[in-house]
């Protein structure tokens, strides 16, 4: 019996653009690094805020049972 053969998408312009994008970051200078991590922080700061009450509550609902 023959194996079926599993065809995978072609990933290689999502590689290229991810490579593309290191290079840019690499060429900014330090302090548009860090203006970049702050907005990333900035944005991710209600998904953060979510998981530590979601993590609050499991903590409490362990100990009320």
């Amino acid at each position: 019996m023959k194996q079926a053969q599993i065809i995978y998408p072609d990933v290689s312009g999502i590689l290229a653009r991810k490579e593309e994008g290191r290079r840019e970051i690499s060429r900014r200078s330090f302090g548009e690094m860090i203006a970049m991590v702050e907005t990333m922080r900035e944005r991710l700061a209600p998904l953060k805020r979510i998981r530590e009450e979601r993590r609050a509550n499991r903590v409490s609902e362990r100990r009320a049972s």
